[in-house]
């Protein structure tokens, strides 16, 4: 009986909370605000002391993505990319660069540029292009956020590169577990050879995926300075990962956004059963617009629930 009083005094309207459930009363308010503040720091501090249990582990294909992207190209009629694996030992490179350096960007902090990879591995552009992407479970997710992103559209929509290479490495990124997904882009200059034979990648079948207008872009060429490419092919980088960190047990986001689901759910259930009682037992209140507070909670809820993990630069 003591646990049924402790849930109506929290939980519904009644003369030992004043007639307004208990967790709706501002000092409770505050508390759970804490709590979730609390949580965030919890997870942010966990995150730098044990990156093998939290963060973000994915099995994504480099070869479907490379598909993914020239079905998006033939919905826009543009000719699919050619699966170089010149290219694809460099995007292998850029990754594996990011995670032993420590940064998520274009540019390393030592000011490497994409096209140092390109030119590495003996790859002589005329056209070059770079997409990156963290955080996301699989292939398909990546591919629909760059399409979503008017710069990177762009690139996998550009008629210019013929080529196309997908670099795919999971490790430790600033104190967590992650996959990073590198998609590069090239057009040759004339009778430039690779010195890696190439795959050609079939065409896709088109999907019934509504088409959006098309867009070509015109990709200006990086700086055309003359660089003296090695003579010996560089040995392919492998993916730096550690056995004991393949699978990722907890994830930041997924942890966070359950919680946020809980707390938003939880308050408008609450509100709602308060607005019922409210009415049903006609009780006189001052103040307290449960309407409006269910709308703008309800917003809220919308909202994480539209949130998807990724990031992409």
């Amino acid at each position: 009986m003591k646990f049924i009083r402790v849930l109506r005094h929290y939980f519904l309207p009644h003369e030992s909370n004043n007639q307004k459930a208990k967790i709706l009363h501002p000092d409770s308010l505050f508390v759970m605000a804490i709590g979730l503040v609390g949580f965030q720091l919890i997870l942010s501090l966990a995150g730098n002391s044990f990156p093998k249990v939290l963060g973000y582990a994915a099995n994504i294909s480099p070869e479907e993505v490379i598909r993914l992207t020239n079905v998006k190209r033939a919905e826009n009629g543009l000719a699919p990319l050619a699966q170089n694996s010149t290219l694809s030992q460099a995007a292998l490179a850029k990754g594996n660069d990011m995670l032993s350096k420590g940064y998520w960007a274009h540019f390393a902090p030592d000011g490497t540029s994409p096209w140092t990879f390109f030119l590495n591995f003996g790859y002589k552009y005329k056209y070059a292009g770079e997409n990156l992407a963290r955080d996301f479970s699989d292939a398909s997710s990546a591919v629909n956020a760059w399409m979503n992103s008017p710069t990177h559209r762009e690139n996998i929509l550009n008629a210019n590169y013929q080529d196309i290479g997908i670099g795919v490495v999971e490790g430790n990124l600033l104190g967590a577990d992650t996959t990073i997904i590198v998609q590069f882009f090239g057009a040759q200059l004339a009778g430039n050879v690779s010195n890696v034979p190439e795959a050609k990648a079939k065409a896709p079948t088109t999907t019934s995926v509504p088409k959006p207008a098309p867009q070509v872009v015109s990709t200006p060429s990086p700086s055309p300075t003359p660089v003296v490419t090695p003579s010996p092919t560089p040995t392919p980088q492998q993916p730096i990962t550690d056995s004991g960190s393949s699978v990722a047990f907890v994830s930041p986001f997924t942890s966070t956004k359950g919680i946020s689901l809980l707390v938003t759910g939880l308050l408008i259930m609450i509100l709602s059963i308060d607005l019922i009682v409210v009415k049903r037992n006609r009780i006189v209140r001052i103040g307290g617009k449960n309407i409006a507070h269910i709308a703008f909670l309800g917003m809220i809820l919308a909202v994480i629930l539209i949130l998807k993990a990724g990031q992409i630069i």
